[in-house]
């Protein structure tokens, strides 16, 4: 039997923000779910992590709301989405660039991470020529 009702947590992963999503989405839920993550965005948090291995996307306009609402948190918040296979198959075409990265499992993310890359808003190449930064004034 499948939970209709969609379930909404937060907590932390590697010292960022973790929101975890399970349930079915109905296109009513893209406005709660883009308040929330907009609000960690609003409060400062340059990143976190999507949890979403556990969401159903039952319809087209449940699946264009997730998009629109990973899409709307702008370029400079970035956005590690967990996704089981058939939601990462969808996402992967949302054109996204990169704000948005996908991942199959938290393992993967926190392996990944952990190896080659940072949680941070600046997607700079690491071997990116900009050793300093200036300081603002």
């Amino acid at each position: 039997m499948s939970n209709k009702e969609l379930s909404i947590s937060v907590g932390e992963l590697l010292g960022v923000i973790k929101v975890s999503l399970s349930g079915q989405m109905c296109t009513s839920h893209d406005q709660a779910i883009l308040g929330i993550l907009a609000g960690f965005r609003d409060q400062g948090a340059s990143s976190l992590v999507l949890d979403i291995a556990g969401l159903q996307l039952n319809t087209i306009e449940s699946a264009t709301g997730l998009i629109n609402v990973l899409r709307s948190l702008g370029p400079m918040f970035c956005v590690h989405v967990v996704a089981s296979d058939p939601v990462s198959s969808i996402l992967s075409r949302g054109g996204f660039g990169n704000c948005v990265r996908l991942y199959s499992s938290l393992d993967e993310l926190a392996s990944h991470v952990g190896r080659e890359e940072y949680f941070t808003s600046r997607w700079m190449a690491q071997e990116s020529e900009d050793n300093e930064l200036p300081l603002a004034a």
